[in-house]
């Protein structure tokens, strides 16, 4: 398949599940005929690529919403990147342009606790002037790699979650602010 690109990546970990493991997904999309004929032993090529790396959510060193030191359940980041085909030619299509917007959205479940307990208002009281999050909106610093970094956000949700114990469901979406990245990862 040539001319891939991804339009769709969800990078995600949950302490409930493989104990913390990091776990992607991805949406690999082309827009050239795909060549079916080709025959060609994959060899070592497959193998050239695997890693021995694995990441957790329990070798995180510091975990932070909204720049508040949070106990991090699990998280879900997604990053949607679209893209749009267009001039079709006898091998697809000639153009591959992205959409017009990336977005960067993320779900995460932390304790509730005095750390946490202003999120809830701080969602309910939202307004044009205090709406971003800015320097540390989500944070995760791992010292072997698998961080994850939104510094500038606004809230889409904060809603209780009853379970064992009170968690909070917290939802966010980047915004850009015309220096930082919607997210950086440290892998």
């Amino acid at each position: 398949f040539a001319g891939c690109v991804c339009t769709n990546f969800v990078l995600s970990a949950d302490m409930g599940t493989d104990g913390g493991l990091y776990k992607w997904s991805a949406t690999i999309q082309t827009g050239k005929v795909p060549d079916l004929d080709n025959n060609t032993d994959l060899g070592s090529a497959v193998t050239s690529y695997a890693n021995s790396n694995m990441f957790r959510l329990s070798s995180a060193t510091a975990t932070k919403v909204n720049n508040a030191d949070v106990a991090l359940q699990s998280f879900s980041l997604t990053i949607d990147n679209p893209a749009v085909f267009v001039g079709v030619s006898t091998t697809g299509y000639q153009v591959v342009n992205r959409g017009a917007e990336c977005s960067v959205t993320l779900d995460c479940q932390v304790k509730y606790d005095d750390n946490t307990d202003m999120l809830i208002a701080k969602f309910d009281t939202q307004s044009e002037s205090s709406t971003v999050m800015d320097a540390d909106a989500f944070n995760i610093t791992a010292s072997n790699a698998g961080g994850v970094d939104i510094d500038n956000a606004i809230f889409t949700n904060v809603a209780l979650s009853e379970g064992d114990i009170m968690m909070l469901d917290i939802s966010i979406k980047a915004v850009d602010d015309g220096s930082d990245p919607l997210v950086s990862l440290d892998f």
